[in-house]
């Protein structure tokens, strides 16, 4: 079983993923993790203007092919085992199917400050942060909900404006009995 989860730059994907697998494996159930962001290509954004950024950064900056590469040789090496890949725009990723697909929700304001929080920690000046925000991940997830729609196309959202407490807002009936018990662990019983 793969497992996506996706959302928005700043939406709580890497903090629920790991929450996810630990659930999963206190389960008794084999669970590796994938991270998109482990998936960049280094890029030359200096000199483009915003459009120009937003596009390269959409069109080239994570090597998705590759990506779904890993997820399938993870999923053939553990037979009954789940593996989650969680990132930005995962839609966009040829993942062998099926896919249980995990959307988090979060206002842009609460992004913009988890962001900010997140790569001034990795020494990013507050203007380099809003210029990434502002320029990439904002229009690129805007294009990306545009073409993929994932909220709609989501077996589960999750509105994760506050990451203590995740609320359920959606959830498909048809949920493997593993990933909702893992989720409904994940938000406290919440699922």
């Amino acid at each position: 079983m793969i497992v996506g989860i996706d959302g928005l730059d700043g939406s709580g994907k890497s903090r629920l993923a790991v929450a996810l697998a630990e659930a999963l494996t206190a389960a008794g159930q084999p669970t590796s993790l994938l991270h998109v962001d482990d998936f960049r290509r280094p890029l030359d954004f200096e000199g483009l203007d915003a459009a120009a950024e937003t596009a390269l950064y959409y069109d080239r900056y994570f090597d998705f092919g590759a990506l779904a590469q890993a997820a399938g040789h993870r999923a053939e090496a553990s037979p009954g085992g789940v593996t989650i890949v969680e990132g930005v725009m995962l839609l966009r990723a040829p993942l062998p199917g099926p896919v249980w697909l995990v959307v988090l929700e979060v206002s842009p304001d609460e992004a913009r400050n988890r962001i900010g929080l997140r790569d001034q920690a990795k020494g990013r000046s507050a203007e380099e942060v809003a210029r990434r925000i502002d320029r990439r991940y904002f229009p690129a997830h805007a294009r990306y909900r545009q073409e993929h729609d994932p909220a709609a196309r989501a077996h589960a959202v999750i509105d994760n404006d506050d990451w203590r407490r995740p609320r359920l807002v959606r959830r498909a009936p048809d949920l493997p009995p593993a990933l909702a018990g893992a989720l409904s662990a994940v938000l406290g019983g919440r699922a």
